[in-house]
């Protein structure tokens, strides 16, 4: 399962709320990430772990959608932890 979500407080949301289900990653865009203050980082960080969800920064992902993933799709190669 590949889709997209508007944002990463939406994909999160959804997770959390059990309407997106079979969540394992979300990628976000790099340029979007390293604009987020340490603090917010972490908050999503946690929030993330809370419900199991890896994310992932992507440095050719646009700053539009974050790209939401089941567990049988891997990384890319300009994917990278956060």
């Amino acid at each position: 399962m590949i889709t997209r979500r508007d944002n990463l407080e939406q994909a999160l949301g959804e997770v959390e709320a059990h309407t997106l289900e079979g969540v394992r990653t979300i990628v976000v865009s790099r340029q979007w990430w390293s604009r987020l203050a340490p603090g917010e980082q972490e908050a999503y960080r946690h929030r993330a772990e809370r419900v199991a969800v890896e994310l992932r920064a992507d440095e050719a992902i646009s700053q539009h959608f974050v790209e939401v993933r089941g567990a049988d799709e891997g990384p890319l190669s300009t994917e990278r932890p956060v």
